[in-house]
């Protein structure tokens, strides 16, 4: 079968007892898999339709990961949850390719898990302090060591330019139907530059980003509810601190989910803004930079118009 034949190229203890399809994820095929030797471990398909170059991700999560479980080392801290483990093939590559499709294997992180919503606000606050102490982990990353995995993926600009173009080419004639949303996006067009620009002219660093940091990619311990790490690296990329801080507001403060039809149930809630930036700030506050600070909120509008313009 198969999963035998792919998990087998891992170095992983035992054979294969159970394995079942795990998480929420829209992007990655993934499995968890328990060995006779009561270990488990996640198997993921890489999805190269995404992901167009998989070694170029896989050799960004391997630099990442070995760094932040480093500065765990050096402080004398249990890295045993510092960030994903990942489980090295027999040829000792982090991933392995079957039939023209790549498999990376991680070992489960026990005693933690992730939310889709918010069920208390002390949760979003502990979101804060994983998303702060991922950043401050790799303020001091070679930056130019790490690869592009998505051209433009946080170019908001870029995402304007080409929802015009399909706005305007309206191939399935569904414009007039969704003009008012059209136009909503149209007019905060002057706001959208702020990031990218600030990144061009160095008034904002460039900093190692996670560029996904929806509220099921950090987490927490399932007793303490304490934060853990943040996972899903796929999409670590150099960019800015904004991007991450935007995008974990847009999902994790929102009173419904990202896919709601019923737009009056849609809110900012103020608490959970604020419980996300406390925790953010605990660990961030001397770092950030006069023009970081400014931006803050300012990066939530721009992050969630960006996404809004990408699905509709």
């Amino acid at each position: 079968m198969q999963m035998f034949e792919i998990l087998g190229n891992f170095k992983i203890n035992g054979t294969i007892i159970h394995a079942e399809e795990y998480g929420h994820g829209h992007i990655n095929k993934t499995y968890l898999v328990t060995t006779t030797a009561k270990e488990k471990f996640i198997l993921q398909q890489i999805n190269t339709d995404v992901f167009k170059k998989p070694h170029d991700v896989m050799e960004n999560i391997e630099a990442v990961t070995c760094h932040i479980r480093n500065k765990y080392k050096e402080a004398n801290l249990d890295a045993s949850r510092a960030a994903l483990e990942i489980i090295y093939t027999r040829q000792d590559k982090s991933y392995f390719k079957y039939q023209n499709l790549y498999w990376r294997c991680y070992r489960f992180i026990d005693g933690a898990k992730t939310y889709e919503t918010i069920t208390d606000p002390e949760q979003f606050y502990q979101v804060g302090l994983a998303v702060g102490n991922f950043q401050k982990l790799l303020s001091d990353f070679p930056i130019k060591k790490l690869k592009i995995t998505i051209p433009d993926f946080h170019d908001t600009p870029k995402r304007f330019q080409k929802f015009l173009e399909i706005a305007h080419k309206d191939t399935y004639r569904r414009g007039m139907d969704v003009f008012n949303e059209i136009k909503f996006v149209f007019d905060r067009q002057n706001d959208m530059g702020a990031i990218v620009e600030g990144l061009e002219n160095n008034t904002i660093p460039e900093r190692v980003t996670h560029n996904d940091t929806k509220l099921n990619n950090i987490m927490l311990d399932e007793k303490t509810m304490e934060a853990i790490c943040v996972i899903d690296l796929d999409t670590v990329m150099p960019g800015s601190v904004l991007y991450d801080f935007g995008d974990a507001i847009r999902v994790g403060a929102s009173t419904a989910a990202e896919d709601e039809e019923d737009l009056s149930k849609v809110e900012l809630d103020l608490n959970l803004f604020e419980k996300f930036s406390r925790g953010f700030l605990e660990i961030l506050k001397d770092e950030l930079t006069f023009t970081e600070l400014k931006y803050l909120v300012l990066s939530t509008k721009i992050i969630t118009l960006e996404c809004g313009m990408r699905f509709l």
